[in-house]
């Protein structure tokens, strides 16, 4: 059985809470729920040099966090990792309900939500944008390209209002973004620490996994 050596700005006003929290606990949570469509198969096990895509994320996620935890359907392909793996509450509604999941699961305050793609994820930025002092309830990326809501840190503040769009069927997590405090990481500091935006591609098609591949053979 495949086994991981785990070891080896825009900011609006908030209102009444502080989302940076006294709290010392960080979550993770690694949405691993979607169904991979356009990759033909599940992108979060697809192979990575020596391991799997999932592996990367889940070391990534560890350096920056205490808890890790796995927002999935079905669990029985991440029991490899020994992570708990909880399933959306309500299957079908794509990632703003897996953050609801991470969300009620998560024990820490606040928590980091990554998408299963993202093979060249930098975990000296995880660490970045955690130590960012802001009263906004999502701290995230920006690039060329757009904010990153798969690369966030999410406060569970949110929980009520993920409930109420999931409920009224609003289920756009970049509209979400649009609509509540929101403090971004520029392009200029992300690039202070990646090598390139590669750190945030998704590779959500077998080309762009050949693509990133290639890319870490030239750089790493």
């Amino acid at each position: 059985m495949h086994s991981i050596d785990y070891n080896s700005s825009i900011t609006k006003s908030p209102n009444h809470h502080n989302p940076q929290s006294l709290d010392p606990l960080r979550s993770a949570a690694i949405l691993a729920g979607g169904k991979s469509r356009r990759f033909g198969s599940n992108k979060a096990l697809a192979p990575w040099f020596t391991g799997r895509m999932m592996d990367v994320l889940v070391r990534a996620a560890m350096s920056a966090c205490q808890e890790v935890i796995i927002i999935a359907n079905e669990p029985e392909p991440y029991s490899y990792t020994g992570l708990p793996v909880f399933p959306d509450i309500l299957p079908g509604r794509g990632p703003l309900a897996g953050l609801q999941s991470a969300l009620r699961n998560a024990k820490a305050e606040r928590v980091l939500l990554l998408g299963c793609d993202m093979p060249l994820l930098n975990s000296e930025l995880l660490n970045f944008m955690w130590e960012i002092p802001t009263w906004a309830p999502v701290v995230l990326p920006v690039t060329p390209q757009g904010l990153e809501p798969l690369h966030a840190i999410y406060h569970k503040s949110l929980l009520h209002i993920v409930d109420q769009r999931i409920s009224a069927g609003n289920l756009s997590l970049q509209s979400l973004i649009r609509d509540i405090p929101y403090h971004i990481i520029s392009p200029d500091d992300i690039l202070k620490i990646c090598h390139s935006f590669e750190c945030l591609s998704g590779a959500n098609t077998p080309k762009k996994l050949a693509r990133l591949k290639n890319f870490a053979r030239t750089k790493f």
